[in-house]
């Protein structure tokens, strides 16, 4: 088995998108065949691996002076992780951040030789990079896959390439960090991407191979029902999902079906969302819950919530999102009801497997809330569909077959570039 060298902004993890997604790519493989490059300042905990190699933004700030960065890790514990992520997550974007901390990373010194030597030490078949918006993360992956002489597999699991700027700065960013991209990619093997119409978009785009990796389900068996009677929504508000929320919730409340508000659950801190969805009496909000309690109020619901938004901006950055939370809900044997844009990857993917009951615009909103509330057989049948595909796409099995595809086809399609060029030259 071909040894891997993951590199991301985020460690291995069972809390957090990024760490959760990529933690489900590699369940299956063995611990000592993964090794993990990080940059955010969590302790690793997570049981995929047990080398871990990081460098934080502070330590490369210092750098600039001292020239050394970088710790290697073992396994520590789970609280710190989860701190520093929940404080990680207040930071907002702004233009001026970017090139800050891409310049700060172009000036620093992360090729140390502590990382040279846990590289030798580890010895890596193949650079696995979870892909950001930052231009240096790619930067380290080049570097270090080429020094190497080893192939580079780049992961999307949201579009920071295809994406429109508005403003006059964001459109600069953009230019260089493109730059960049296309450097990186140029040299990469295959873009797995997280959804089908990604995967065909970014084929056509960069004039590279792709492939699909869903995310693996963390359900470990259908959940066996008691009496369901409430809807609920799981996960995050942003993206204006708020908005979307507060109009099934009225629709809900006019249709008077004997299910009359929703139940929101989400680890959403801004107090102006919060007093939107409060003032609703046709909503509950609870705030976060845990992976035990996610699993009891999906017990507890005849249907689960996906939304995306209708405004074109939103539309925009969801366009090839696929939920982290869509995979356990298909598994889980509770309905899902969407309602959002029918071009958006992730209502699309439901759509076109019959998976959800959904609503694609807000004139079927009220029709496609009855038949989930009256229509048992539907309800019945959408489940059957959304488990089938569950099983398909989203077991650790596939997502392990998968990465082991994209291994083998990179280190094929490498050695033959290799010999292409040593045969051009002679």
């Amino acid at each position: 088995m071909s040894k891997i060298l993951v590199i991301s902004h985020n460690v291995f993890s069972d809390s957090g998108n990024m760490g959760k997604t990529i933690s489900s790519y590699f369940h299956n493989f063995k611990n000592y065949e993964i090794a993990q490059f990080y940059i955010h300042s969590e302790e690793p905990y997570s049981n995929i691996c047990n080398n871990y190699y990081r460098v934080t933004d502070k330590e490369i700030l210092k750098s600039i002076i001292t020239r050394t960065s970088g710790t290697s890790l073992k396994c520590n514990n789970k609280k710190t992780a989860l701190n520093y992520i929940k404080k990680y997550k207040t930071l907002k974007k702004r233009t001026i951040l970017y090139f800050i901390r891409d310049l700060i990373w172009n000036l620093g010194c992360w090729n140390t030789k502590s990382l040279r030597k846990w590289l030798n030490d580890f010895s890596p078949d193949v650079v696995f990079l979870a892909s950001g918006d930052y231009s240096f993360i790619y930067k380290v992956a080049l570097k270090i896959a080429k020094c190497r002489n080893i192939p580079l597999i780049i992961n999307c699991m949201d579009d920071y390439y295809i994406i429109k700027k508005r403003s006059f700065f964001d459109k600069i960013q953009k230019y260089f960090f493109m730059k960049t991209v296309r450097k990186t990619i140029a040299y990469s093997s295959l873009i797995m991407c997280i959804s089908e119409k990604m995967a065909e978009d970014y084929k056509n785009f960069f004039q590279k191979k792709t492939c699909v990796i869903h995310t693996s389900s963390s359900m470990g068996k259908i959940i066996e029902k008691t009496n369901p009677n409430k809807i609920s929504y799981i996960g995050n508000l942003g993206y204006y999902r708020y908005k979307q929320l507060i109009s099934i919730a009225k629709a809900l409340k006019r249709l008077n079906l004997g299910i009359n508000c929703i139940d929101i659950y989400s680890s959403m801190t801004n107090n102006k969302i919060i007093s939107y969805l409060k003032r609703e009496d046709s909503i509950n909000f609870h705030g976060a819950i845990s992976q035990k309690e996610i699993i009891k109020v999906m017990q507890d619901s005849i249907a689960v919530i996906h939304t995306e938004s209708f405004d074109e901006i939103m539309s925009e950055k969801t366009l090839y999102s696929v939920s982290t939370k869509i995979a356990d809900s298909l598994m889980s044997g509770t309905c899902i009801f969407a309602y959002g844009p029918k071009n958006i990857a992730s209502i699309k993917y439901l759509l076109d497997n019959k998976a959800a009951i959904c609503a694609t615009n807000e004139k079927e909103l009220e029709s496609k809330l009855k038949e989930l509330i009256m229509n048992k057989k539907l309800r019945e049948q959408t489940i059957e569909n959304a488990i089938k595909l569950a099983e398909k796409n989203h077991s650790q099995n596939q997502a392990f077959k998968v990465i082991n595809y994209a291994i083998d086809y990179s280190i094929t399609e490498f050695r033959n570039r290799n010999l292409y060029h040593e045969n051009t030259s002679n």
